[in-house]
């Protein structure tokens, strides 16, 4: 296991920088994702760590050792890409084994060692076949089993899941999960998913245009986002957001609008407010009103889609799946104050 610290990390390609100037502790064990939408540079910057990727500025270091001019090999970390990147023409046991067996183990030892990891991700019944004869679950297991094998201080993990199927996706998240807490090893995963990030992580680091954007547990990104990218980025479905104004402690909205609203904070531009701390009610003076457009009905829960008429933004609310919704009625909506978020002008988080 390892700690991993990252010392003013840049890269450019060409005229554009991806990665700015970050720096970022891993602590040795931790289960760290990286999240941000596409082209933000977290697969660039894992790159970087694991040797794949040169950096043009900063300093990469393992356990306090300056990796940052050694090669992949000998910074002693196993990747598993989104890809596989399995043999084809070698057997479940084979591709497990491979790195072993190239650094002349013996087969004694080689044998009992990919037995081990066989049977730690059940994969102890499919050692004679082929890639091409596993399932996608299956092939990403063979993947990090090889990443296993050689005992590494870290694992990075890059989009590992997102070729599958989204029940064998919850399936993975579970394996990849149990597997952290069985051997402890320092890992990085990266994805574009914040459910991903959400259901698997210690730490969140969220980066956007190159810039770690906020650091934190997923309890306190989904509960204390720092700024408004963040707060519309983790969580599903999205954030409201609604541009507001303040007037004798009241907010309202579309500037004449009045809320039930109160506040002591100023320089309030934009409230923000998730969709399971929205209570329908019926239309009143002093309450938002708006009319049901849209249902999504997913079995265990229900999202309708509310139009306020503020600025074609629809405000999307969470319901009890036993409600029963009546398209184009009209209703009230409370915001529970507990839960709101104030912002700034540029968009920062108002304490």
């Amino acid at each position: 296991m390892a700690s991993i610290t990252l010392k003013n990390i840049s890269k450019w390609f060409s005229d554009n920088q991806v990665i700015k100037n970050i720096d970022l502790n891993i602590r040795d064990g931790e289960f760290v994702v990286f999240v941000g939408p596409s082209g933000c540079g977290k697969s660039t910057l894992l790159r970087i760590i694991s040797g794949l990727e040169d950096l043009d500025n900063g300093s990469v270091s393992i356990d306090d050792i300056d990796v940052t001019d050694k090669i992949p090999y000998d910074r002693g970390i196993s990747m598993v890409f989104q890809s596989y990147a399995l043999y084809p023409h070698m057997n479940v046991f084979d591709n497990i084994g491979f790195s072993l067996k190239t650094s002349g183990v013996k087969n004694k030892i080689l044998d009992k060692r990919v037995k081990e990891i066989a049977k730690i991700l059940q994969l102890d019944n499919l050692l004679h076949r082929l890639p091409k004869q596993l399932s996608g679950g299956q092939k990403q297991r063979v993947a990090i089993g090889r990443a296993i094998i050689r005992k590494p201080k870290a694992f990075l993990f890059d989009e590992p899941l997102s070729n599958l199927d989204a029940a064998l996706r919850v399936e993975m998240r579970l394996e990849i999960s149990k597997l952290h807490k069985e051997l402890g090893v320092t890992t990085i995963y990266v994805t574009h998913d914040q459910v991903e990030a959400m259901t698997l992580a210690d730490k969140i680091v969220v980066l956007n245009e190159g810039k770690i954007i906020q650091i934190g547990s997923p309890f306190e990104l989904y509960n204390y986002p720092e700024n408004l990218f963040v707060a519309q980025f983790i969580g599903t479905p999205k954030m409201n957001i609604l541009e507001c104004n303040q007037k004798e402690g009241y907010i309202y909205l579309n500037k004449n609008k009045k809320t039930n609203i109160k506040t002591k904070k100023e320089n309030v531009f934009k409230i923000g407010v998730r969709p399971d701390n929205i209570e329908i009610c019926k239309p009143v003076k002093n309450i938002l009103n708006g009319n049901i457009k849209f249902c999504e009905y997913l079995g265990s829960e229900q999202y309708v889609y509310i139009d306020c008429k503020l600025k074609n933004k629809l405000i999307v609310v969470k319901l009890d799946p036993k409600i029963k919704i009546v398209l184009n009625e009209k209703v009230g909506l409370k915001f529970n104050s507990s839960y709101l978020h104030f912002f700034s002008e540029n968009d920062v988080r108002i304490n």
